[in-house]
């Protein structure tokens, strides 16, 4: 198992990124106010039904891109990029609006931003892979 996974890092992670995505926006979309009441005021259900919507986006790309036989780097570069965005815009609600969440929200914020940058590592490093394979 471990050998297919090293073998199609990438196709791997942008499929386990997207299914992730999806399920994140149903939880979502099913739980807004649990979730809100968890995180914090500002933590809306129409703030966290904006949230899932760009999860459902978010996730068809990555499955779409996932599914293709060789990923296309340009879109895995995207994906990148979005991670990338998503980690300076949770570095800025720590430290520009945590007086608008609980300590579990910003515990959440914070958990969430560890996983997209290591899943962000994971796409560099597959994306790598694939380039060096087709030079060889």
């Amino acid at each position: 198992m471990f050998a297919t996974l090293n073998r199609n890092l990438l196709k791997s992670v942008m499929l386990f990124d997207g299914v992730f995505s999806l399920a994140v926006a149903a939880g979502l979309f099913a739980f807004s106010g649990p979730v809100g009441a968890l995180v914090g005021p500002h933590a809306t259900p129409a703030v966290l039904h904006g949230f899932a919507a760009f999860f459902v986006v978010w996730g068809v790309f990555h499955v779409a891109v996932g599914r293709q036989a060789r990923p296309s780097p340009a879109a895995v570069r995207v994906a990148i990029a979005g991670d990338t965005a998503w980690l300076i815009g949770s570095l800025a609600v720590l430290v520009f609006a945590s007086g608008g969440l609980t300590f579990a929200g910003m515990g959440l914020i914070a958990l969430a931003a560890v996983a997209v940058a290591d899943i962000m590592l994971l796409k560099q490093i597959g994306l790598g892979r694939q380039q060096r394979a087709a030079l060889a």
